[in-house]
């Protein structure tokens, strides 16, 4: 038996046995200071619009890529004004940006309008994996609601890099986040003031045992519910926890409570029937930023997209790009790029 053991052992992966460190707090996101450069890896296959390649950096000594889509056209004198594009949940994090077709094309079927479009309006589009999504590093991370935590890191040290992609404006740098995608964006704009304004698509929210609370119930919302069932989700949430390699205070990770913090400008948009991520968490990020007096914009569409389609995908692309236009910095050649405070918009 004990034979069994060690081999089945020696199998593990070197992380498997090794406790995760927790998740940054919020202050810690805002002291540390995240510094990378971006290194040019490959073409990707561009796309209407726009040309495409991939780029490697550094985030918590783990490899992780991002792709820029650049518009086509000539370059504007001061460069393309960007938009870091945060992707949602993937069920299978190594097989993120691989079509239905089994062809690695990042960022894959389901969020391939998103360079697209934005690059049609002249905006340069950076979307990164994420530790453990495609070839990036760091697997062991992507497990649980913990995630979203160390995603985070991996989006502020790409902003870090920014300077190195020579065709990007990094004095009009925006942010673009779907369902978990826009938990990390709003984590991200508490931790900086380098963006200039961001956009959060049916955004996952409320509180960290708020969603495993919620995704526990997903599969059937009329299921009987008591404190003589099992709530694995729940569960799985507390070892995660008692796993890491230091004590964990969730209350310093969650947004909701360091909203005080943010100064860009925010568009939310979510359909009003979305089960994939519960429209009234879009109402209580909304309701929080009115009664702090943060500027923000809440568009809300019939039907039940989580992410959106047809004519609702249109028009909220169009409402984030006119948002976005209205928030660009004019050319200024003096000015640092992302020390953007509130009385600068």
């Amino acid at each position: 038996m004990k034979g069994l053991i060690a081999i089945a052992l020696a199998w593990l992966p070197p992380w498997a046995a090794t406790a995760l460190p927790a998740p940054l707090s919020i202050d810690e996101l805002r002291a540390t200071e995240f510094s990378t450069g971006l290194q040019f890896e490959r073409e990707l296959e561009a796309g209407p619009g726009f040309t495409a390649y991939l780029v490697s950096y550094q985030s918590a000594g783990l490899t992780v890529y991002a792709m820029v889509a650049v518009p086509v056209g000539e370059r504007p004198e001061f460069g393309f004004p960007v938009v870091v594009a945060n992707h949602g949940f993937h069920p299978d994090p190594p097989r993120y940006g691989v079509t239905t077709d089994g062809v690695d094309a990042r960022p894959g079927d389901y969020y391939r309008p998103i360079p697209e479009l934005y690059a049609r309006h002249g905006f340069l589009v950076i979307m990164p994996d994420y530790r453990g999504h495609n070839a990036s590093e760091g697997l062991q991370f992507t497990d649980g609601f913990l995630a979203a935590g160390y995603y985070t890191e991996d989006v502020l040290a790409l902003l870090s890099g920014l300077e190195d992609i020579e065709e990007a404006d990094t004095r009009n740098v925006f942010m673009w986040g779907h369902s978990l995608g826009a938990e990390v964006s709003l984590r991200a704009l508490l931790a900086t003031e380098r963006i200039r304004g961001a956009t959060l698509w049916s955004g996952v929210g409320g509180e960290i045992w708020d969603q495993a609370y919620y995704y526990q119930r997903y599969e059937d919302r009329l299921a009987y519910d008591g404190s003589d069932m099992d709530n694995p989700r729940i569960d799985e949430l507390r070892q995660d926890i008692a796993a890491l390699d230091e004590p964990y205070d969730w209350t310093t990770r969650e947004p909701l409570r360091y909203l005080d913090y943010l100064q860009a400008p925010i568009v939310i948009q979510h359909a009003v029937g979305d089960t994939g991520a519960p429209y009234h968490w879009s109402e209580r990020l909304a309701k929080e930023l009115y009664l702090l007096g943060r500027t923000y914009r809440f568009y809300s569409y019939p039907g039940t997209d989580h992410f959106f389609q047809g004519e609702t995908l249109g028009e909220a692309v169009d409402r984030d790009v006119a948002y976005f236009r209205s928030l660009i910095r004019p050319a200024d050649p003096d000015a640092l790029p992302g020390l953007n405070s509130q009385s600068d918009r």
